[in-house]
């Protein structure tokens, strides 16, 4: 008892404080839970709010200034709690009541805290450092979406630094770019983004300027581009890693005049939008192409601007389908045709517009000015001539396919390209000309390189320009001519074919046309011209006539004495021409598949002419004498009777640029090219051994087909044909052997078809060296030589053969031979054949081959793409060692394979054979490329004939 009294004592001094105190004391366990709450609530509070940054914290964004004061409020609070918490774990019984105290407290500064931690808006705020601005943009539609996510692939990955995106005007380039803007904002990869509208006449200082405006720093006015391209080096090295945006950029140039250094993965990536490939081409980018909708994406395009109202009537949907198709899959066509029309229901002003759309544009809001506008700005940037060369491509139909050969030969003819000395130096300039519109995607390529393709919106373009002075109608199926108000007296060029034109009125009322230099009427029905017809066009130079069925032509032509051209080709039913002596200034005849029995009257006084035509259906070169007078000729296409006129017509001809040229007394068996190289067919000639066979010298393709006498062509004088690429032969029944002698000139042959030849048994005659005599041959092909027992010897240099194709030669037993000696290595016992160039391999339909080569030999093609075996019974082995057959890890053939099709015609012969190859496997590893064939019931089995020699031969 004696204890207590100084405690009573103590209690009655402290009063009502203590009470307090004994409060921590008595329920410190509660507080001590209260405080452990505290922290876990706060904790987790913590982590919400970092979570709901991490979403919101996009690329330009950071926190709020007072969020990230509450996350270091939080620190300390908790930090200060934890201390705490180590003194509760410490503490001792007798104190509980002053850590009470301290517990409390410290619990209601964590509650504090978490109640400020209720944010009722964003924690993130735009991040002034970043200059990226959301640019409104419209919605992509279909393959717009594939060529964003490609440019985004690149951008986010790191193995491409500069991409070029290429498309005609109003394809959607800059509105693809926007799109990927967009997408970038959101992204953290890049610390700047920075677009920049390319002015289109290139403007570096004005650039410079741009690129430092968006990044709110400045340069100096009056320094000059090369410090302003240091200065601004430096600033984008201080900016950390950007993507820079030229939109429309029409010319390349130097990065570094700019100011940009070379770009790595770690400082940034360009993407540039161009017109022209050259840009591209000449800056390094990696070329991303843009092309025009497909005509299912066009109509939802269309549709989605056009408004609903429109969009969902019935009555309208016809005329949608077709304006859409007139806009042949343009973006900017078709969203500027449909705000146009937006809220338009009347279906006669729909009809109206479709009307339009197919002639001249003259009323449609905006269309010129908005679409052609764009369009002609890179028209503008083309020379004179060039421009008229484009313009040109316009007078062929609607999405024709535009052959490039044939629209250089209009320009050349029209005077578009200037004379340069040659005709080929005139034609290489041409398809220049023509390379730069496809790079300025002004004309479209197509699947085949021969051809090209104008746009429809750019055909119209044209055609707007040259309003008054063209009269297109091309491909409109017409069957007259267009009524004579429409002929304006300042009319210079008609363009009328591809239509079904039956006749001519015998009087036209309309007046002469001075200024018409070009008619164009080929490909369509016309039977009869009126006398009267051509004094209508004084000063007409270029008259294309050719594909019509009329049976003769008025005597006015002969008075068109400034026409440069006169096309007739095609003419099956004209037998004669009007005299044609007063037609000076002509430089282009062409009768080729007309039915002129004689030549026209006047010819030999035609000086001028570059390009002569005379492949008519009948034997017309009766006297190659009249050949001399034709000083300036270029390009020949004829046709001589007999081997003596064609001996007289080399022995004395000039120098030609380019020739196709027939020796045969009767019409040939099928239509001979057109003289896009140096071509000589004989046909149905006899040639016996001893026989003067004269060659020109710069032949390039020999095709001999029924020709008899000759065992070989050694009967003919090829040691002559010093530049032979190809080689033709077929149904010359008594050649024994193609080359009975070595001919050096050989070594360019690069192709050589045999076909229904009944006596051959060799290529190169016995006992004859021919080693590098087919060093540049990349195809042969034999076809139904029955006699024929082995083809290549090994010793002969075929390293450059692309192809090999081997039907119906009934009595081959083998393809390479091997003499002693053979290989060009060895490899356990092992010989190898290389055929590092070979891509096809096809051996059909031979019931006598024992194999492609020796037990002991292999062929090793690396660049094999195509296999066939086709009904080859004996075959028991497929020597051919592919290196490129390798297996990845899952047993799939690796993606540097170049085998893409294997042939066989049955699975068991497949599975019977055995493959000479390294890997074991082989056949297991290309069983997915293996497909059936049946070429025999495809129809290309040949029908058998015996000559009234009694020789025996096959025809296709």
């Amino acid at each position: 008892m004696a204890e207590v009294g100084p405690i009573l004592e103590v209690i009655k001094f402290i009063g009502r404080p203590a009470r307090k105190y004994l409060k921590y004391q008595r329920k410190f366990t509660k507080y001590v839970d209260d405080f452990k709450q505290a922290q876990v609530d706060l904790l987790a509070k913590k982590a919400d709010i970092q979570r709901q940054l991490g979403d919101e914290c996009d690329h330009g964004k950071i926190p709020k200034q007072e969020v990230e004061r509450w996350f270091k409020k939080v620190e300390e609070k908790l930090a200060h709690a934890q201390t705490v918490a180590d003194k509760v774990r410490k503490g001792k019984s007798l104190f509980r009541f002053s850590l009470g105290k301290l517990v409390d407290e410290t619990t209601q500064a964590l509650k504090e805290v978490h109640a400020e931690g209720n944010f009722s808006y964003r924690l993130v705020v735009n991040d002034p450092s970043i200059v990226a601005v959301k640019l409104p943009t419209q919605n992509l539609v279909g393959r717009q979406v594939s060529v964003s996510d490609e440019i985004y692939g690149y951008l986010m990955g790191d193995e491409v630094g500069m991409i070029g995106v290429c498309g005609m005007g109003g394809i959607g380039k800059t509105t693809i770019m926007k799109d990927v803007y967009n997408r970038l904002i959101r992204e953290a990869k890049f610390k700047k983004l920075i677009w920049i509208q390319v002015s289109r006449n290139l403007d570096i200082r004005s650039i410079q300027k741009d690129i430092v405006s968006q990044l709110k720093r400045a340069l100096p006015d009056h320094e000059n581009i090369t410090v302003r391209a240091g200065k601004l080096s430096e600033i984008l090295r201080e900016q950390g890693r950007y993507a820079l945006i030229l939109d429309d950029v029409w010319s390349s140039f130097p990065l570094e005049d700019i100011g940009i250094n070379e770009l790595t993965k770690d400082n940034g990536c360009i993407v540039l939008t161009t017109r022209s490939e050259e840009v591209i081409r000449s800056m390094g980018c990696k070329k991303v192409q843009v092309a025009c909708l497909s005509t299912h994406e066009a109509m939802i395009l269309f549709l989605s601007k056009v408004g609903q109202d429109v969009s969902a009537n019935p009555t309208l949907e016809s005329f949608m389908k077709l304006v859409v198709g007139e806009c042949d899959g343009l973006p900017l066509a078709l969203v500027t045709l449909a705000a146009s029309m937006k809220g338009i229901s009347n279906p006669r002003v729909w009809k109206n517009v479709v009307n339009e759309l197919r002639g001249y544009i003259r009323n449609i809001q905006d269309m010129e000015d908005k679409v052609f506008g764009s369009l002609k700005f890179s028209y503008d940037r083309l020379k004179k001539g060039d421009q008229d060369c484009f313009s040109y491509c316009a007078l062929y139909p609607e999405d024709h396919q535009i052959e490039k050969e044939e629209i250089i030969q209009y320009w050349i003819q029209e005077g578009l390209i200037d004379e340069m000395g040659s005709r080929k130096a005139m034609e290489d300039n041409g398809h220049s000309i023509l390379e730069k519109f496809e790079q300025n995607c002004l004309l479209e390529r197509v699947e085949n390189s021969a051809y090209v393709k104008m746009h429809d919106v750019f055909r119209d373009m044209a055609l707007h320009i040259k309003r008054k002075r063209f009269m297109v109608k091309a491909g409109k199926q017409l069957k007259e001519l267009p009524n004579e108000e429409e002929w304006g007296e300042d009319l210079e060029k008609v363009s009328l074919m591809y239509n079904s034109i039956s006749g001519i009125p015998q009087h036209m009322k309309c007046p002469k046309f001075p200024k018409l230099t070009t008619l164009l009427l080929s490909r369509n029905s016309l039977r009869e011209i009126p006398e009267s017809f051509f004094e209508h066009f004084p000063n007409l130079k270029i008259l294309d006539l050719s594909h019509n069925p009329f049976e003769s032509l008025p005597s006015s032509i002969s008075a068109l004495e400034k026409l440069t051209a006169l096309l007739l080709n095609g003419c099956y039913n004209l037998e004669s021409l009007p005299s044609i002596l007063k037609l000076q200034a002509l430089k282009k005849l062409r009768l080729r598949g007309s039915g002129i029995k004689e030549i026209p009257q006047g010819l030999e006084m035609l000086v001028n002419l570059r390009y002569l035509d005379l492949l008519a259906k009948h034997p017309i070169l009766r006297n190659p004498e009249q050949m001399r007078e034709f000083n300036k000729l270029e390009v020949f296409e004829g046709w001589f009777c007999n081997m003596g006129d064609w001996n007289m017509y080399v022995g004395q001809r000039k120098k030609l640029y380019k020739y196709s040229i027939l020796v045969c007394p009767l019409y040939p068996s099928r239509d001979i090219p057109s003289a896009s190289s140096n071509l000589v067919v004989f046909e149905r000639i006899e040639i016996n051994s001893g026989d003067v066979v004269m060659l020109p010298y710069d032949i390039q393709q020999l095709h001999l087909k029924h020709c008899y006498g000759a065992r070989s062509l050694n009967d003919i004088r090829l040691r002559d044909a010093i530049d032979l690429k190809e080689c033709t032969v077929e149904d010359c029944f008594d050649l024994v052997s193609i080359f009975s002698s070595k001919y050096d000139q050989l070594k360019k042959l690069k192709s050589l078809t045999l076909r229904n030849l009944a006596d051959l048994k060799v290529l190169v005659g016995v006992g004859e060296s021919s080693l590098g005599t087919f060093s540049s041959l990349k195809e042969i092909s034999l076809c139904t030589c029955p006699k024929i027992k082995k083809l290549f010897a090994a010793d002969w240099a075929l390293h450059n053969l692309e192809k090999i194709e081997v039907n119906y030669c009934l009595q081959l037993e083998e393809i390479i031979t091997e003499t002693e000696g053979d290989g060009m290595g060895t490899s356990n016992d092992s010989i190898k054949f290389n055929f590092p160039k070979l891509k096809t391999l096809i051996l059909s339909n031979l019931r006598k081959l024992k194999g492609i080569c020796s037990e002991n030999a292999v062929m090793v093609c690396k660049s094999l793409q195509v296999i066939e075996i086709s009904n080859c019974p004996k075959v028991k082995r497929i020597p051919l060692y592919l290196p490129q057959l390798e297996v990845d890890d899952e047993g799939k053939l690796s993606p540097f394979n170049t085998l893409q099709e294997i042939r066989v015609r049955t699975t068991d012969w497949w599975e019977s054979v055995e493959w000479e190859h390294p890997n074991l496997y082989v056949k297991n590893v290309v069983q997915p490329l293996l497909k059936l064939c049946n070429r025999g019931r495809l129809g290309w089995r040949p029908a058998r004939h015996v000559h009234a020699s009694g020789k025996t031969f096959w025809e296709w």
